[in-house]
C-alpha cells in the first residue's frame, strides 16, 4: 500500500488492484473519501486514513463492485462517516445486506444530481446498472469510477482511456455506448481506479476513441432517427 498525492488537494491510496481517492476540503472543511477498496484492505485503509488526515467525514460509493466498497464496514466503524451511494446500484445493495451490513445512504444519488462540494453526478451504465463518474465541476476533474481505466492497465501505452475490460461489465455494448454521457461535460483531467491517471486532453481522446468504434451506428451523432 502507498498513499501519494495526485493534485493539489486529492490523494490516493494504492493497493495491489485498486486504489481509493481522498478529496480534502471538500466540502468546505470536511475531508471526503471515494470508494473503499477491498474487504481486505479495509484494514489498513483506516489505519492510513486515521494517520493521515485523522477523520473521514463522507464517503461517496461509485458503483456496486467488491474493490469499491469491500473496505465499507471498516471505515464507518473507524469514522462514522455520512454515506453518499447510487440509489439504483442493487448490485451493491446486495452485497451490503450479503455482508450483513446494516447501513443506510444519507443521500441516494441519480444520475445528474449535484452532491455537497460541487461534485456532479454522471452515471454510465453497462459495468454495472448504475456506474457513476464524479465530476469536480469547480477543477473540470473527472473521477472516473469504473466507467474508464487508463489505457495501460490493458498493456497499451499511458495518456489514453479505456472502458473496463468486457469481461467485467454487465453489459459490454452499454459500457461503451454510455460513454457519450461524458462527453457532454467539461474535463481537463481523468482520474481512474485502474491504470493511469490522464491529464492531457482526456475529453478529446475519449471522444475520438468512440469515434473510431467499429459500431459507428452507436454514435447518437451519426444517428438520423
Amino acid at each position: 500500500m502507498t498513499l501519494s498525492s495526485v493534485t493539489d488537494g486529492i490523494d490516493q491510496v494504492q493497493f495491489e488492484h485498486v486504489r481509493v481517492l481522498v478529496l480534502e476540503d471538500v466540502p468546505t472543511g470536511q475531508t471526503t473519501l471515494v470508494d473503499t477498496a477491498f474487504e481486505e484492505n479495509g484494514e489498513e485503509l483506516v489505519e492510513t486514513l486515521e494517520a493521515e488526515y485523522g477523520d473521514i467525514d463522507r464517503v461517496i460509493l461509485t458503483h456496486g463492485d467488491h474493490g469499491h466498497h469491500g473496505g465499507l464496514a471498516h471505515v464507518v466503524d473507524a469514522f462514522d462517516p455520512k454515506l453518499v451511494m447510487p440509489a439504483d446500484e442493487s448490485k451493491l445493495y446486495d452485497h451490503l445486506e450479503e455482508a450483513d451490513l446494516d447501513v443506510e445512504p444519507d443521500v441516494a444519488y441519480e444520475d445528474g444530481d449535484l452532491l455537497e462540494g460541487n461534485i456532479r453526478v454522471v452515471q454510465v451504465p453497462g459495468h454495472t446498472e448504475a456506474t457513476s463518474a464524479l465530476l469536480l465541476e469547480d477543477r473540470e476533474i473527472l473521477i472516473s469510477g469504473d466507467t474508464l481505466d487508463g489505457a495501460d492497465r490493458g498493456g497499451m501505452p499511458e495518456g489514453y482511456l479505456l472502458p473496463p475490460p468486457a469481461l467485467f461489465n454487465d453489459d459490454h455494448e452499454a459500457a461503451e455506448l454510455n460513454l457519450y454521457n461524458l462527453l457532454e461535460y467539461d474535463f481537463e483531467a481523468v482520474l481512474v481506479f485502474h491504470g493511469s491517471h490522464v491529464f492531457e486532453n482526456p475529453k478529446q481522446k475519449l471522444d475520438d476513441f468512440l469515434v473510431e468504434r467499429e459500431w459507428n451506428e452507436w454514435d447518437p451523432r451519426t444517428d438520423d432517427e
